[in-house]
């Protein structure tokens, strides 16, 4: 990640007031604990991969923990496991911005800081 998406990506998250984190070499971002009202958990982790060409290059898909009670009960289909950093997780098939529910995609206004009003709308959908 070059350093200036990555200054932009830290802008944008210090806009947040969720708990978010960084994953150095790893190029995602976890928003940590946010709830959930499907009535399986009340919170839980999101990590998103920061995409090659970001931010020209949509933000999409979103990952939760392996062993996450919500798979299945989310929008999206549930794909593969992967290792980001420490800890596994599971690819959900989730599109906010091509057909999802969110607006179009316009990278001078949308980022992880809007990002994640789409996950939370998601994280409450049945």
């Amino acid at each position: 990640m070059s350093p200036d998406i990555k200054a932009r990506i830290l802008r944008e998250l210090a806009e947040l007031s969720w708990q978010t984190q960084l994953l150095e070499g790893s190029d995602a971002v976890i928003y940590v604990g946010l709830p959930s009202s499907l009535g399986v958990v009340e919170k839980t982790d999101v990590l998103v991969p920061v995409p090659s060409g970001y931010p020209q290059t949509m933000l999409d898909y979103a990952f939760l923990p392996a062993d996450s009670p919500l798979k299945g009960r989310v929008p999206g289909a549930v794909q593969e496991n992967v290792q980001f950093g420490a800890r596994a997780w599971t690819k959900i098939s989730y599109h906010p911005h091509t057909g999802g529910g969110g607006p179009t995609w316009d990278p001078r206004f949308h980022g992880f800081h809007t990002y994640v009003d789409e996950v939370l709308t998601w994280l409450a959908r049945h």
